[in-house]
């Protein structure tokens, strides 16, 4: 992916799951770094068909090749680090923690010194990841191309129903049991609500009118969130180190209700881009405000997808690709 005289950037990843953050944001890297550095993007084990038709191969001991050499970028602690990493004799080696498991990344940290004789350089997703486990690394926020969420039109055509909505991967993790009684009280009032990544909820919601629950996938992220008013957003047991889907939907000019306990809080200034909440009657109150007033929603849009764009425009991201041309 790309040409340099430079030794090559290989990114490992678990490369399953199409709608995981921790792997979306990687082939993004290679198609950032296209021209500047060659990257090869690798996969602990067989990729889903959409990562290999975006050049990733399977590390295996039945596939020839494994990343060697340049540098190495592990993609999370998730990742299993198999027999290739004694081969791969790297120039450096980094390590991204984006998923709050502090005993993996232990593990990952000794595993790496031990096979590689380096110690890996360290990039959590949010500063309160690095707080927890008091490590010294780089502060680097998962990489999100904005183009298509940019191109939505603001302000947003106004409309007779208001639709408020939010996107994740279908697993009953993210999100939390309150939900079902909060998006109940929104269909009340005449608020469609759709909820793609929902339908793991149907047992409670199934029958519920003005609330549609849609699979992971089921439409196109951006024109999804082109079709909403306000974005909620809050996680079950599931904590969000950082929630690209919330800048996400801050660059297509959405204001954001969401949680204040996930690592995207970080980047909201309450009131001005965003609200956070931490208990239901704040979430309903925030609510409530950006049904009553289309003012205060497009004015939050307009600042939501300004902050987007200083998190994770131009000038943020090559500021984090320097790292990788270093």
């Amino acid at each position: 992916m790309g040409t340099s005289a430079q030794a090559p950037l290989h990114v490992v990843g678990h490369f399953d799951d199409p709608y995981a953050g921790a792997e979306r944001e990687l082939p993004d890297l290679a198609l950032a770094l296209q021209g500047r550095r060659e990257v090869q993007l690798w996969s602990d084990g067989p990729p889903a068909p959409v990562f290999s038709a975006q050049g990733v191969r399977e590390i295996s001991p039945l596939v020839p090749g494994f990343p060697a050499g340049g540098m190495i970028l592990i993609g999370g602690v998730h990742v299993k680090l198999g027999p290739w990493l004694e081969q791969v004799r790297p120039e450096r080696i980094a390590l991204r923690y984006n998923l709050p498991n502090h005993q993996r990344l232990f593990d990952a940290v000794a595993r790496i010194r031990a096979a590689t004789g380096l110690d890996p350089e360290l990039l959590f997703a949010s500063r309160a990841l690095q707080l927890s486990v008091s490590l010294p690394g780089r502060i680097e926020p998962s990489l999100i191309r904005l183009e298509r969420y940019l191109d939505l039109p603001l302000p947003r055509v106004a409309r007779d129903t208001l639709t408020v909505g939010r996107v994740s991967r279908d697993v009953i993790e993210k999100h939390d049991p309150q939900d079902v009684a909060l998006y109940r009280q929104l269909a009340a009032r005449g608020i469609q609500v759709r909820v793609m990544g929902g339908t793991c909820l149907t047992r409670w919601l199934g029958d519920a009118p003005g609330v549609e629950l849609l699979p992971t996938g089921a439409e196109d992220v951006a024109q999804f969130l082109g079709a909403l008013d306000i974005f909620f957003y809050r996680t079950g047991t599931f904590i969000e180190p950082y929630g690209r889907v919330v800048l996400e939907a801050m660059a297509a000019g959405l204001p954001v209700v969401v949680a204040s306990n996930g690592g995207y809080a970080e980047q909201i200034t309450p009131g001005t881009d965003g609200f956070l909440f931490q208990r239901q009657e704040e979430a309903l109150h925030f609510l409530r405000l950006l049904v009553l007033s289309t003012e205060l929603r497009h004015k939050v849009g307009l600042a939501a997808r300004a902050r987007a764009l200083a998190v994770h425009g131009p000038a943020a991201t090559e500021r984090m690709l320097q790292n990788y041309l270093a």
